[in-house]
């Protein structure tokens, strides 16, 4: 397995960690951030392409902390590859093979696996993207890694293909029971590809846990922002009812559990606000301020007595007959408000 012990790692006036974290064999892991949080210093560190400034690096449960890369043994695939544009794609999957016997078979058997058994004359210049990424990934396997390291490995890859190697990745994991730490700023990438997903960021690790807990259950505001909940409100508990917050903006919500003294944050995800297009006598009201298309769903931006954002299927706004300068009703379930208490 891949174990991270209080891992700290300096690039410039810039420090990761502590960072503690396992991914388990045949586990996939997914260390999810925005750009510069440092999640490929994490990666790198990992590897041993960059010296840890604390903490330890085990893979098999051995520390590998003053090992050199070719000794920790994992296979490490970038965003672009990094192939030899001189080889062919067989010479590059075979490159990771280097002073073993019977490497001919070998590579045969890796492209079929990954799906460039087809390509195996071909230069890299003459791929696309997506096979690439298939033949890294065959050159990285090629090398019998003890664990999978990937970073950003789909980000320069087109929609199409990059379902296919998310297919493949989990494949791969399973069937060589591998630990994979893949590293992503993409939200959606991450929630397909994770058994546990690792939010780092500005360094610092925020929250671990399973995707859809972490996506419904943010550890507090930051996580809430970069997850997309765009709801995120400061509220108190109102003093005649603690089931029901009232929001510094205006406006109320009732909540599942009743709330503590002091102040807290409300995270509601747009999904979750229910919009109908005939608001009933006495019940909360919002203009809708602008719509925008997000594939099959619009984002509606609505001004309440709190700003707030909603995300509804695109059929359902247009069988309601609802646009821009539209009064709407508002409601969001008690369950589907999330509370963040103070520190």
């Amino acid at each position: 397995m891949i174990e991270l012990r209080g891992l700290e790692v300096k690039a410039g006036g810039f420090r990761v960690g502590p960072v503690d974290l396992t991914v388990a064999d045949g586990s996939y892991g997914v260390l999810l951030g925005p750009s510069g949080a440092g999640k490929s210093l994490v990666l790198e560190a990992l590897a041993g392409v960059l010296p840890a400034a604390a903490g330890e690096v085990r893979l098999a449960g051995a520390d590998v902390g003053g090992l050199t890369p070719e000794r920790r043994r994992v296979g490490l695939v970038f965003q672009d590859g990094l192939l030899f544009p001189h080889l062919t794609v067989a010479r590059n999957i075979a490159y990771g093979m280097r002073g073993r016997d019977g490497r001919e078979a070998e590579v045969e058997r890796l492209a079929e696996a990954v799906g460039v058994h087809d390509l195996l004359d071909r230069h890299p210049a003459t791929l696309s993207g997506g096979e690439r990424q298939r033949v890294a990934l065959a050159r990285a396997l090629a090398a019998r890694p003890r664990a999978l390291l990937l970073d950003e490995p789909l980000s320069a890859v087109d929609p199409e293909a990059r379902e296919s190697l998310q297919d493949l990745l989990r494949r791969v994991c399973r069937e060589r029971d591998l630990p994979v730490l893949h590293v992503t700023h993409d939200r959606d990438e991450a929630f397909a590809l994770a058994d546990e997903c690792h939010v780092l960021i500005g360094g610092r690790l925020h929250q671990q846990g399973r995707p859809l807990d972490v996506l419904r259950r943010p550890a507090d505001a930051a996580v809430a922002r970069f997850l997309g909940a765009r709801n995120v409100l400061a509220a108190r508990r109102d003093p005649a009812d603690p089931s029901v917050a009232v929001l510094e903006a205006g406006g109320r919500l009732g909540v599942a559990r009743p709330l503590p003294d002091g102040a807290v944050t409300v995270v509601i995800r747009p999904e979750d606000v229910r919009l109908s297009a005939a608001p009933a006598a006495g019940a909360p009201a919002a203009t809708v301020t602008r719509l925008t298309l997000q594939g099959g769903h619009v984002l509606v931006g609505l001004d309440a007595p709190a700003p707030l954002e909603a995300l509804v299927p695109a059929a359902e706004l247009e069988a309601a007959g609802i646009g821009v300068g539209h009064e709407v009703a508002v409601s969001v379930r008690p369950a589907d408000v999330h509370v963040l208490t103070a520190g």
